[in-house]
């Protein structure tokens, strides 16, 4: 009986000696995750196995496991094809949080990029970009050749609630991308039909104003300076859809020449 008492923990010595505090301890064992036992004194003790336990639980714990579910699924469990299968439900967990807190990175060196070079940068300006990038959108750059003014139109449209102008912007730059990897021809009729696509969207988002469209053509002018993440679809923009806008253009008479670097 000595021997024994010499293995048993208050909850303050195993708290101090895990790391944890004493309310956690009390609440695992409110929770029926970490029994204590009790001295005749009515003290809170524990044994080196319920030590075992515990390094068991916070190790799960730091994997991302709820509690209910260490308790309930993992350490009742005696079978490893159950085991198995709740690994990998929480690895698979682990990688979509992984997948969200890299898009946040990507967000934030976004943000950073915008204010740098010690331009002054709007509140309103910065939070238009962050909502790009919430949508997926890797074009939010493209904000920094707009005034407030502008910059909020733009938004407005893209970021309908609907959802069809932002649906309309990927089919559009999927065609092109499309067009581009297959070898078509700029002037032939798919990549017309694309130029004629995109020049309807172009007019849709500046709304007829002539200085925004200016301004969406020197973005356009300055595609050697987009983010190293758009050449996915910078390659085909420089190198097919500026071709087939410029024969559009030119076939339909409007008087906009889109300058193409290597012409």
């Amino acid at each position: 009986m000595e021997n024994d008492e010499e293995h048993l923990f208050t909850i303050g010595e195993l708290a101090k000696l895990v790391g944890v505090s004493v309310r956690t301890l009390q609440y695992y064992d409110q929770a029926n995750l970490l029994n204590s036992t009790y001295t005749e004194s009515h003290k809170r003790v524990y044994t080196r196995d319920d030590i075992l336990k515990l390094q068991q639980i916070l190790f799960l714990k730091s994997l991302g496991f709820p509690l209910q579910e260490i308790n309930n699924k993992i350490l009742k469990s005696k079978n490893s094809a159950d085991l198995k299968k709740v690994f990998t439900q929480q690895r698979e967990i682990l990688l979509h949080q992984i997948a969200n807190l890299n898009k946040i990175a990507v967000t934030l060196d976004q943000v950073i990029s915008e204010t740098e070079g010690g331009q002054e940068i709007s509140v309103d300006r910065l939070i238009t970009i962050i909502e790009l990038m919430k949508q997926g959108n890797p074009y939010s750059f493209v904000v920094r050749y707009f005034n407030d003014e502008q910059l909020k139109s733009i938004e407005n449209r893209l970021l309908a609630p609907s959802g069809e102008n932002e649906i309309l912007v990927e089919e559009v730059f999927a065609q092109l991308e499309s067009l581009y990897q297959k070898g078509a021809d700029p002037a032939g009729k798919a990549g017309q039909e694309l130029a004629e696509r995109w020049w309807n969207m172009v007019n849709y988002f500046t709304t007829g104003d002539i200085d925004m469209l200016e301004r969406l053509i020197s973005a356009g002018r300055d595609i050697g300076n987009w983010p190293e993440e758009t050449k996915n679809i910078s390659e085909p923009i420089e190198n097919f859809l500026k071709k087939a806008l410029n024969i559009y253009l030119l076939t339909n008479g409007i008087k906009i020449k889109i300058q193409n670097e290597h012409d």
